[in-house]
Parts: C-alpha cells; sequence; structure tokens
C-alpha cells in the first residue's frame, strides 16, 4: 500500500507549491528521493508545519471575506482541479457545519476542525497525530504554549 501524498510530504492539505516561503519546509538535502521528486506541492519538515500552513492558509481566506466552508473550498479546492461541490459535502459532514455557516476561525477549535476535515478528505482518511494538528494551530494562530 502507498503512503498518500500529503501524508509523504507532511502536507495535510496538499497546498500547492508556490513562492511563499512557509515555516517549516523541508531542505531539499533532508528530502527523501519521492519527495525530491515532488514537483507540485511543497514538502514539509514534519507534518506541524504542513498543518501551520493550512491553517494560516484557511485564516487568510477568511480574513479576506470568505466565511464559510463553501466560499473558502471554492478558492482552496476549484472545481477546475477538484469535485468542489463532493469536497464541501465531505467537510461539512466531518466539521457538522452547514456549507453556509459562518465560521469563526479565529478559535482554534473551529480552525482544528476545518483542517482535519480537509487532512482526511486529502489522505483517505485520518493519516497523522491529533498533537501535530493541535500545534500546527497553535503556530498559526501564534498562541503561546500551554503550561502543563
Amino acid at each position: 500500500m502507498s503512503v498518500p501524498r500529503s501524508v509523504r510530504n507532511n502536507n495535510p492539505g496538499n497546498i500547492l507549491l508556490t513562492d511563499i516561503a512557509w515555516e517549516g519546509l523541508q531542505a531539499r538535502d533532508a528530502m527523501t528521493p519521492e519527495q525530491q521528486a515532488e514537483e507540485r506541492f511543497h514538502v514539509f519538515a514534519a507534518p506541524k508545519w504542513g498543518f501551520r500552513a493550512l491553517a494560516r492558509d484557511l485564516n487568510t481566506k477568511y480574513r479576506r471575506g470568505l466565511h464559510n466552508v463553501r466560499q473558502i473550498m471554492a478558492v482552496y479546492a476549484p472545481p477546475n482541479e477538484n469535485d468542489t461541490n463532493a469536497y464541501v459535502t465531505a467537510v461539512c459532514g466531518m466539521m457538522g457545519v452547514g456549507p453556509d455557516d459562518r465560521l469563526q476561525l479565529d478559535d482554534p477549535a473551529q480552525l482544528a476542525s476545518f483542517c482535519r476535515a480537509i487532512a482526511v478528505h486529502e489522505a483517505g482518511g485520518w493519516m497523522f497525530s491529533d498533537d501535530d494538528l493541535v500545534e500546527g494551530v497553535r503556530l498559526a494562530l501564534e498562541l503561546p504554549t500551554t503550561l502543563v
């Protein structure tokens, strides 16, 4: 069984290669041969950095006026590359929200829920750790670490 691309690349949201210098990108000389062959998606050093990038991307879209899953996914997973309606339906089902419900992506729990739903959809199941998800969202929102 092959490892899904999002897992192999520590990129739970399959964020496309851009010239954005995301924090936590994997150095080329530290990549596996499969990661070095990647031509379409970013490769992160660890899943938490991929979750950070995903959470920042979603939060940026939210701050720009896209306030529900349908609006955000139309940009995140456009119809020319995805079955956007099916993606919206899947994400909303996992999040327990309607496609046009106003989100609150400054709420770490809701942002984490959105990131988890995307990661599940992209990989075909939950293949990451909850700790990486929580840490990625914390880093994205620049929240302090929790003291135990």
